[in-house]
């Protein structure tokens, strides 16, 4: 690849205002920014990665950007319950929605839903819909759909990592306990469990962007030398990362970044071990073939 304007841009200022009787103005605290050019850099890629729950591990060859051997990643899948309404009622009353699920707050939790005599299973299973889709406990933990008679309760994602443009669905277990079940007036079918549609998988491993040791036009990434090296945690939790030498043993705080800069100051650091949880990493690195 053809490389232009390679550098890095590191500084650290702050202006401060006098509070001293009759001073006026700001000074600024720190040098202004300090240029580090690179010249004879003739390499350049990004890698990204999400890190599921569970701290799982990423490895990354700085001098080729290739991420063999890292937790393979599985996508998870988001546990759905369903009940089936049944029945129309012959007498006004309350249907009374009891959901379980383990670690949901007041679980089990009984919704009060109003209906009407009258009211077919389509239309009070449409008023159950409504309220517990306007319950706050059960709305933050699960989506609410269904149609006709069915009443649906889809597990939201325990987690979502997102960088803006890629989002990454961090999925929770199978909760055996997950129920709806259902009781009102006469004429309203009493069903005391739901139906297990679908069984949650967790989302594991670690989801990679650019990871294949190829540069952004589909180009095997020569071995190079590393110029820089820039970290950046985009996400809330702590990343750990370990390579040995200079990068021993080194945490970068979420939404954090480190900077390597000039000096060839890693060369010797050819593979790096990353080990995180929830949250995700960028590596960007320059270097000469």
């Amino acid at each position: 690849m053809n490389l232009a304007n390679s550098r890095a841009t590191i500084g650290l200022t702050t202006k401060a205002t006098p509070t001293s009787t009759a001073v006026n103005g700001s000074v600024q605290i720190g040098d202004n920014p300090q240029t580090i050019t690179f010249p004879d850099a003739n390499v350049g890629y990004s890698v990204r990665a999400f890190f599921a729950a569970g701290a799982p591990t990423f490895n990354l060859a700085l001098t080729t950007g290739a991420t063999t051997g890292s937790t393979a990643f599985v996508t998870g899948v988001a546990q759905v319950e369903t009940a089936t309404a049944a029945g129309t009622a012959t007498a006004a009353g309350d249907i009374t929605v009891t959901v379980t699920s383990a670690g949901m707050t007041g679980s089990p939790l009984a919704v009060t839903v109003p209906i009407l005599n009258g009211d077919t299973a389509s239309v009070w299973a449409g008023k159950v819909r409504t309220a517990l889709t306007a319950n706050a406990t059960i709305a933050a933990r699960f989506t609410v759909s269904g149609t006709t008679t069915s009443i649906i309760l889809t597990r939201k994602p325990g987690e979502v990592l997102t960088d803006g443009v890629n989002t990454v669905n961090l999925f929770v277990a199978n909760d055996s306990t997950l129920n709806i079940a259902l009781a009102g007036p006469a004429g309203v079918t009493t069903a005391g469990t739901s139906a297990n549609t679908t069984a949650g998988t967790v989302t594991s491993g670690v989801y990679i962007l650019d990871g294949d040791a190829k540069d952004f036009e589909g180009v095997t990434i020569p071995t190079c030398v590393p110029n820089a090296v820039l970290f950046v945690n985009g996400g809330t939790t702590a990343l750990e990362i370990d390579g040995g030498g200079t990068l021993a043993n080194l945490d970068i705080e979420g939404g954090s970044s480190i900077l390597f800069a000039g000096g060839n100051v890693l060369t010797g650091e050819t593979a790096l071990t990353i080990v995180g949880s929830s949250t995700y990493l960028t590596v960007t690195v320059l270097g000469e073939a």
